[in-house]
């Protein structure tokens, strides 16, 4: 009978059952796995986040200024109070626009976030999707975009800039909550953790051929593949994406799960610690991948 692979916990590696301060300002944010392990990520801190949004908004600012120059011609075409109304609109559009399309379809990343390795998640763990973004970028709007309008009301009238004055408090409330989570973050479930990318698994999942990878560690044969299917390497894919957000002990237990639970399906021989159990899931995945495009080259590429 062959063994049963399980994870081994011990009191040194066991997961923290709550989010806990691991910095002056920096909290993990628990989450249960589908692979029966609680996993943290790394709240970013608000230094952090203000940092990403200072490239956010010098990219915003150059795209402003081309702005600027188009609606300096258009003035010379209508009367300028159009021309300004112009600019505000298009304002608008790119703040909420720029935050709508990177985070909602780039995978929570804005150029700023990636150059700081950021992302926004949402709070289960999953990456977010444009619903998420969406409704970010239009909190986005209460918070930063108010800023314009403000100018605008001071110019014109006292008492419109003292009424809109209260919305720019809510870009405070990212200062006072344990995981520096702002308006939007409340209103989509979402948070933004730093990136902590394993060595295999790689930022783009670029897994090479499994007789490509140098100093394989873990020989299968062709009966251990052929007990996996197309669904397992699907799964497998899926928590290769997840896992590279994850910060230790928490990564090791998860990649120890999922090795068990398919060394125990294909009947695998070799034994496997924690240690290079994510080893094992990184060369598995590319020993299924090539048998999958001999089998179906037209799927799998």
């Amino acid at each position: 009978m062959s063994e049963v692979y399980r994870p081994v916990f011990t009191e040194a590696t066991r997961p923290d059952a709550d989010v806990q301060r691991v910095g002056t300002l920096t909290y993990t944010h628990a989450i249960s796995l589908p692979e029966d392990v609680q996993a943290s990520f790394e709240v970013a801190s608000p230094p952090l986040r203000l940092g990403a949004l200072a490239i956010d908004l010098a990219i915003q600012v150059l795209a402003l200024l081309l702005l600027v120059l188009l609606s300096l011609t258009f003035a010379k075409i209508v009367h300028q109070i159009w021309a300004l109304v112009f600019l505000l609109l298009a304002f608008g559009a790119l703040n909420m626009g720029y935050f709508f399309v990177f985070e909602g379809f780039m995978s929570g990343q804005t150029p700023g976030k990636r150059m700081c390795r950021l992302r926004v998640i949402r709070d289960d763990g999953m990456e977010i999707g444009p619903r998420e973004g969406i409704i970010r970028a239009f909190t986005r709007m209460l918070e930063v975009g108010m800023l314009p309008a403000l100018l605008l009301a001071g110019l014109f009238s006292v008492e419109a800039l003292l009424a809109l004055a209260p919305f720019s408090l809510f870009s405070f409330i990212m200062f006072v909550d344990p995981r520096a989570r702002r308006l939007g973050d409340f209103a989509a479930s979402t948070l933004v953790v730093r990136m902590k990318v394993p060595t295999d698994f790689g930022d783009e999942v670029k897994v090479p051929g499994y007789f490509e990878i140098p100093d394989r560690l873990f020989p299968f044969n062709s009966d251990e593949i052929a007990r996996l299917s197309a669904e397992d390497f699907t799964k497998l894919n899926e928590f290769g994406q997840r896992i590279r957000h994850f910060i230790q002990p928490q990564r090791m237990q998860a990649a120890m799960a999922v090795a068990a639970g398919l060394a125990n399906k294909m009947n695998y021989s070799q034994p496997i610690t924690p240690q290079f159990a994510e080893r094992f899931l990184f060369e598995l995945y590319a020993a299924l991948r090539e048998q999958l495009r001999q089998l179906y080259p037209d799927l799998y590429t």
